[in-house]
């Protein structure tokens, strides 16, 4: 199956919060792009469809709308994928300054000489 997406996904490794009417929950980012990211934690009550709010948990935090795409269970709790619907022109800014850096911190050192 090809690939649908137009953005690098990376890795991380950043706590972050969700909400969702009456769910509120701490959650584990697992890989994050402009578009979207994976997310692990107590999401049992989460299925396809619904619709978030995501904080990642940076200075300043970065609050985004989302929808949920898929939800499966792993041997280390709840995963689900989040695609961003609604940002404001600031969080937008601080999510690509923030993946960014996580794109430059993960660029070989050769490419620096």
């Amino acid at each position: 199956m090809a690939e649908k997406r137009w953005y690098s996904r990376y890795p991380v490794a950043v706590s972050g919060a969700l909400a969702n009417g009456n769910l509120m929950c701490k959650v584990e980012l697992l890989d994050l792009s402009i578009e979207g990211a994976r997310i692990r934690g107590d999401l049992s009550r989460l299925k396809k469809g619904d619709q978030v709010r995501l904080s990642i948990l940076t200075k300043p935090p970065i609050k985004l709308a989302g929808e949920v795409r898929w939800c499966r269970k792993t041997p280390q709790g709840v995963e689900a994928g989040i695609k961003f619907t609604d940002m404001d022109f600031k969080n937008r800014q601080h999510l690509q300054i923030f993946i960014s850096q996580i794109a430059l911190a993960k660029t070989p050192e050769i490419y620096f000489r």
